[in-house]
């Protein structure tokens, strides 16, 4: 657990202030601040090396780790790592015997010893503070930083035993929507955070907005910094949450969101099909074209006619029906409905 910065029962910051001293994480952390005060936009921001043990995990961060910080910590404790091998560029294979060694001593199970594993990894891969290329983000509230972003960057240098880590300092609090946004942008451009995570995240920031059924595809898209049909996808998904597709995500079955929101699309039977693996005949695709504009207009307000006799006025409802490929995604997932219908 991270303690109070600046308490008396700790010998590593005697004055209650940052560590001072000119080390390389330091001169390197004052370059970062001096390039980060030029910008206009950011005005609230220090980089500095902080200690390891005054930084607090974010409970609510979307990166879904099944090692707390606590536990991390006994590790690093009980079992460190042994320095000799650090040294040694490329040396991995001590890895998987290390990770077996903790697993038995910490009765570690399932996805915490896959956790565990990419956390020595990353370690390993790291060696030292001083090869941090990218410094952790956090927030300061009187003695303590709340961590907004780097939790696999916190928890190694924990593993490697290191007392000071680069950090980005918000001196502003920020609210709770402000942080969830802010840990989207830093989670979803790594390949290592599973569809699930990103569901969940995608999730917590709409219901901190107007909520899911109120988010519009275009709002989602600028809200995530994604493209409009990604965005999309995630609001299939969410907004027609069946218990079996979620338990897929969250297992792992399904890992990618195009297939995800596929069959999020699928009846109950169909669904249980594909997951077991059955083979499942696949819906026609929908392929319309038109002559003229006039009969894109008759063919939407069709669509639209059709979807409320079937009751799917919002499964349609964020879709372009002014363009081609608008109406065929439109009608495709009548289709998918009116299949639905037929073997319910």
């Amino acid at each position: 657990m991270a303690r109070k910065f600046g308490s008396s029962n700790t010998n590593r910051v005697g004055t209650g202030k940052i560590d001072q001293s000119e080390s390389t994480g330091e001169k390197w952390a004052g370059s970062v601040a001096a390039q980060v005060a030029t910008a206009a936009n950011i005005k609230a921001i220090m980089a500095k090396t902080i200690p390891v043990n005054y930084v607090q995990c974010d409970p609510q961060n979307p990166r879904k780790l099944a090692l707390s910080q606590a536990q991390v910590s006994a590790i690093a404790q009980n079992y460190p790592l042994d320095a000799k091998l650090l040294q040694v560029e490329d040396a991995t294979d001590w890895i998987e015997d290390y990770v077996a060694r903790v697993g038995q001593g910490e009765g570690l199970t399932g996805k915490a010893v896959g956790d565990l594993e990419s956390l020595v990894s990353f370690a390993a891969a790291l060696k030292s503070a001083d090869r941090l290329l990218h410094p952790i983000v956090v927030w300061r509230d009187e003695s303590t930083f709340h961590l907004i972003a780097g939790e696999r960057r916190l928890l190694a240098h924990i593993l490697l035993g290191e007392s000071h880590i680069a950090a980005r300092i918000l001196e502003q609090h920020y609210s709770r929507a402000e942080i969830d946004t802010l840990q989207w942008e830093e989670n979803v451009h790594r390949v290592d955070m599973s569809l699930w995570e990103r569901v969940e995240h995608v999730k917590k920031l709409l219901e901190s907005e107007a909520g899911i059924a109120a988010t519009s595809v275009t709002k989602l898209s600028k809200i995530l910094g994604r493209s409009r049909a990604e965005s999309q996808r995630y609001l299939v998904v969410l907004r027609y949450p069946s218990p079996l597709l979620l338990d897929a995500i969250k297992t792992g079955r399904v890992g990618d969101l195009k297939s995800a929101a596929a069959l999020a699309q699928l009846s109950p039977e169909q669904l249980q099909k594909k997951l077991s693996g059955a083979p499942l005949i696949a819906p026609p695709k929908a392929s319309v074209k038109f002559s003229d504009k006039s009969q894109s207009q008759a063919f939407a307000t069709l669509l639209k006619a059709a979807a409320k006799q079937l009751k799917m006025e919002s499964a349609i409802k964020q879709i372009d029906l002014k363009s081609p490929a608008g109406i065929n995604e439109a009608l495709a997932i009548l289709i998918d409905g009116l299949g639905s219908s037929a073997n319910g």
